[in-house]
């Protein structure tokens, strides 16, 4: 699971778009081989007035981020999957900008001895949530505010990336990101990072073109 962390700037990103609200689906591990998790960085931030939330479908790991984030009354965890969690998360927050972290696909995807990525065979709505996801949030508010952070993209359109093309992309993956424009093509700029498992970053339409760069790692 990669790290918004590896994808933008944070805290400039969160202070000059004055965002309210953080929002991930797939929370992963607090600490794991490559480092912090996502939430852990963004709270970190120590942003006044910052509400954090996050999904995740994996008792075990949400266990170990209710445990860890007890005594953090700014972060809200919520269990179950993200289709069927997002609505109500959506609820909690204002109109307020929000900074939305997508990155639920593959839950309990493993490598084997052999280095060999192993994907249960979930239905597609847990397996790559993207579009149901993206399309619950435009539905539920407006948008025109929010910065919207993509990972894994490789998963749905091959490319340079840093980490190379998803080799099961014809079984398991997604046949390109053609809802992402749809939905998003009038509110946001959208922009592809390669690093990893290549991102996708959505700044709101207005952003200066000439500032995009000071937001995103490896610019």
């Amino acid at each position: 699971m990669a790290k918004l962390q590896n994808a933008i700037n944070l805290r400039p990103t969160f202070e000059d778009f004055n965002i309210k609200h953080y929002v991930e689906t797939g929370t992963g591990g607090i600490l794991d081989s490559y480092g912090q998790n996502s939430l852990l960085q963004v709270s970190q931030l120590q942003i006044p007035d910052l509400r954090m939330h996050s999904i995740e479908i994996l008792d075990r790991i949400y266990n170990e981020a209710v445990d860890y984030f007890k005594d953090n009354d700014n972060v809200c965890m919520h269990l179950g999957a993200s289709h069927d969690k997002l609505p109500e998360t959506l609820e909690e927050l204002d109109e307020n900008p929000t900074l939305f972290f997508l990155d639920a696909h593959y839950p309990d995807s493993y490598r084997d001895e052999h280095n060999v990525e192993i994907i249960r065979d979930d239905p597609d709505y847990i397996k790559i949530p993207l579009e149901g996801e993206l399309r619950i949030i435009c539905q539920s508010r407006d948008v025109s505010k929010d910065i919207i952070v993509i990972d894994d993209i490789r998963i749905y359109q091959d490319g340079p990336y840093e980490h190379g093309n998803f080799e099961n992309r014809a079984v398991h993956g997604g046949q390109n990101l053609n809802f992402v424009e749809e939905l998003l093509d009038e509110t946001h700029i959208l922009v592809e990072s390669h690093l990893q498992e290549g991102y996708l970053i959505c700044f709101p339409v207005g952003t200066p073109e000439d500032t995009v760069r000071k937001y995103i790692v490896g610019a």
